[in-house]
């Protein structure tokens, strides 16, 4: 797959040929969505069209990004709301009794040999005057930026301060993953590296200006990118992907990470974050993707990242989980109260990292580790994607099986477990036809809504996929369709009742953000079943 940019960005379309353009709209004032169908209707050489839109599903309360702006926060006191080490301050998440991450590092580290894995981290740029900053370990040469209008080679995080811009996020990101000693907050006994600090090569991308003003296209070419370019060279090849980031669905982001999964690529994004279990407290994409891991979060006394229903708050960052179907693929690692580098400070660690963001690069760290200490083997497999089922396996296969504090099981909330980075390292590397078994299916983004209902010939006068891939955006960002169709268990609209789907066809009737081809399709499911 390829890209082709052109300037006014507002679809992405997808032609037979597996090209992806960004092409522009005659109309910037209809439906986004319509605009897509649009370019489809345009096209017979096009067979997939989407909108570019900013994607993403994180949207602070107002107090909450003030908080963050306000220079007198208290960097050294957890985050009260969530447990955290009440006899003293300590660096709590590395330990034995939890990620195991510090003993992981510490088996690896003392390998006569070790090879250099390769790890693309996404987000919102770097800080190269941090002191938490790699530089050692950081290849600035193939780093991108991948944000409209700015300097495709200079990856830097512009810090751009205002509401909803959350500036540092990748400094802080970066910081879990690879950060180099320095102070933390109100800790004066650790005298250790947060993250990774051998051999590994970190590859930064920009890929947004903040997790709440993330577009599709800047996610797509920076798969591209890896797939594309990265991968074609063993000298620059991607081992692991790293992003803290996530939000609504995309083919072409499916159809990269396809790609990518095949190359050998382990990739893990956040399960995504709610206030009050609001735009949605499910997984979000592409952490929803089969091929891809999702973060989730556990806290310190190794209950979930989240609050039982009726006790959160908008002011309150909770962590999302489910349905259970999705968390096969799943796992936990610490969050929130764990170390976070501060931008407005070059020389400090706070201790209020917090999201599944804090979650996702200490899984990333695992993997990297269990692919170091076992790189002959894993590069010895006859298909790539066997790599990436063989970390899995061990990530998921070794995670703490436990979840206290709170009813139910630990997998609607865990997934597989919680991170054991050193338990992962002992298990070898499976034999091939194990592997072969475990291949996942290949990742799509439709919710099959209209074809449930009007069936494989439905009568629509558009491209049926492009209706449920928009109906997907719409059941991740409509709270009314969330209520309706939100399910612990599984994901399977099919069991819907009657009544029930003629009240989501209503529902899709009704929102605005909904192109006038889908509300036509909407019309079609009510006159069928009532």
């Amino acid at each position: 797959m390829r890209t082709r940019n052109i300037d006014g960005v507002k679809a992405i379309a997808t032609g037979s040929d597996t090209v992806v353009e960004f092409l522009d709209s005659e109309d910037p004032q209809s439906n986004e969505w319509d605009q897509a169908h649009a370019v489809f209707d345009k096209d017979d050489n096009i067979a997939f069209a989407e909108p570019d839109v900013n994607v993403s599903l994180q949207i602070p309360p107002e107090s909450l990004a003030d908080e963050n702006e306000i220079d007198g926060i208290k960097y050294d006191e957890f985050i009260a709301e969530w447990p955290f080490p009440k006899e003293s301050k300590n660096v709590w998440h590395l330990a034995e009794s939890y990620s195991q991450l510090k003993a992981a590092r510490d088996a690896v580290y003392a390998l006569p040999k070790k090879a250099k894995i390769r790890i693309v981290h996404l987000d919102t740029g770097y800080d190269e005057d941090h002191d938490s900053f790699p530089k050692e370990l950081v290849n600035i040469s193939l780093s991108r930026n991948f944000v409209d209008g700015e300097d495709l080679f200079d990856a830097r995080d512009r810090f751009t301060d205002g509401m909803l811009k959350n500036p540092g996020h990748g400094t802080g990101t970066l910081s879990i993953l690879a950060g180099r000693k320095m102070p933390i907050a109100g800790i004066s006994t650790f005298d250790d590296y947060i993250g990774l600090s051998e051999a590994i090569e970190i590859v930064p991308i920009r890929i947004a200006e903040s997790v709440v003003l993330f577009k599709s296209s800047s996610f797509v070419k920076a798969l591209d990118y890896i797939v594309n370019e990265l991968n074609s060279k063993e000298e620059t090849r991607v081992h692991v992907v790293t992003m803290s980031m996530g939000g609504l669905a995309s083919k072409a982001w499916a159809d990269l990470v396809n790609k990518a999964y095949d190359q050998g690529v382990f990739i893990v994004t956040a399960a995504g974050n709610n206030y009050n279990k609001l735009p949605t407290r499910r997984l979000v994409f592409p952490a929803r993707f089969n091929r891809v891991v999702a973060a989730c979060g556990a806290t310190y006394d190794y209950s979930p990242y989240a609050k039982p229903d009726g006790e959160g708050s908008f002011s309150l960052m909770e962590g999302n989980h489910g349905p259970k179907s999705l968390m096969r693929t799943a796992i936990a690692a610490f969050t929130p109260n764990v170390p976070w580098a501060i931008w407005k400070k070059k020389d400090l660690f706070g201790i209020r990292g917090n999201g599944t963001s804090s979650a996702t690069p200490q899984i990333a760290s695992a993997a990297a580790l269990y692919y170091c200490k076992h790189y002959e083997a894993l590069e010895s497999l006859p298909d790539r994607y066997m790599i990436v089922e063989a970390i899995r396996n061990a990530l998921f296969s070794t995670a703490l099986k436990k979840m206290d504090k709170f009813e139910g099981s630990y997998e609607y909330y865990f997934g597989n477990g919680i991170l054991q980075a050193a338990e992962a390292l002992k298990v070898p590397v499976p034999e091939v036809g194990f592997l072969r078994n475990k291949k996942e299916k290949k990742d799509t983004v439709f919710l099959p809504f209209i074809r449930l209902i009007l069936g494989l010939r439905s009568g629509v006068a558009t491209n049926e996929e492009m209706l449920e891939a928009e109906l997907m955006q719409l059941a991740l960002s409509d709270p009314e369709i969330q209520r309706l169709i939100d399910n612990p268990d599984t994901d399977d609209i099919s069991e819907l009742s009657n009544e029930q789907r003629i009240e989501f066809a209503a529902l899709i009737r009704e929102n605005p953000r909904a192109s006038q081809a889908l509300k036509s399709a909407a019309d079609r499911i009510i006159s069928k079943l009532e």
